[in-house]
C-alpha cells in the first residue's frame, strides 16, 4: 500500500534534476545572447554564467553503492528473516535528494582591435567576453537532453505508481 512519502521521494529527485537542468539551459542561453555585450551597468563587460551542481551534504549519497554492498554481503551471511537494522532510507535522508544548483560568474574576457569601437580602449581594443557560441550550444543541447531524460522518470514513476493504485 502507498501510504508514506518514500514512495514519492522519487518526484522529488526528478524535481531537483529539472530545475537543474533549466538553470544550466537558462545560464547557456544567456551567455549567448551576451556574446557581444561590451558593457554592462557597471561598465564591464558581461560575466560568463557557468552551473555549479553539488550535492548538499557534500556527496554522502556517492557512498550509496559501498553501503549496498554491505548489506548484501551481510545478508549474504545470514538468514534475512533474522535482519532488523535500520532501513536504507533512513541512512540517506530525503531532503537532500538531489543537485543544488548555483550560478558562477566568470571573468574571462578577449581583446579584439576595432579603433572605430566607442567602448574602444585608448590603444583601439574592444573587451568582449570570450564566449565560444558552439560550446554555448553544446552545453544547451546537453542540459535539454538531460531535462528530457528527467521527464521520462518522472514520467514513469507516474505510471508505476497509477498502475500499483489500480492493482
Amino acid at each position: 500500500m502507498i501510504n508514506d512519502n518514500h514512495h514519492f521521494s522519487v518526484f522529488r529527485v526528478t524535481a531537483r534534476g529539472l530545475e537543474a537542468q533549466r538553470r544550466a539551459l537558462g545560464a547557456a542561453t544567456e551567455n549567448m545572447a551576451n556574446a557581444q555585450t561590451t558593457r554592462t551597468e557597471d561598465g564591464e563587460p558581461y560575466g560568463i554564467k557557468r552551473t555549479v551542481h553539488e550535492m548538499p551534504d557534500g556527496g554522502r549519497h556517492q557512498r550509496f553503492s559501498r553501503l549496498l554492498n554491505a548489506k548484501q554481503g551481510a545478508m549474504q551471511r545470514a538468514d534475512t528473516r533474522h535482519m532488523d537494522g535500520p532501513s536504507l532510507r533512513r541512512k540517506l535522508p530525503e531532503q537532500n535528494l538531489g543537485p543544488v544548483t548555483e550560478i558562477e560568474e566568470i571573468q574571462n574576457e578577449r581583446l579584439e582591435f576595432d579603433p572605430s569601437h566607442p567602448h574602444a580602449d585608448e590603444d583601439g581594443y574592444v573587451r568582449y567576453p570570450d564566449i565560444n557560441v558552439l560550446e554555448e550550444m553544446t552545453r544547451m543541447m546537453s542540459a535539454n537532453r538531460i531535462y528530457e531524460a528527467n521527464l521520462t522518470a518522472l514520467e514513469a514513476a507516474k505510471e508505476t505508481i497509477k498502475r500499483t493504485l489500480e492493482i
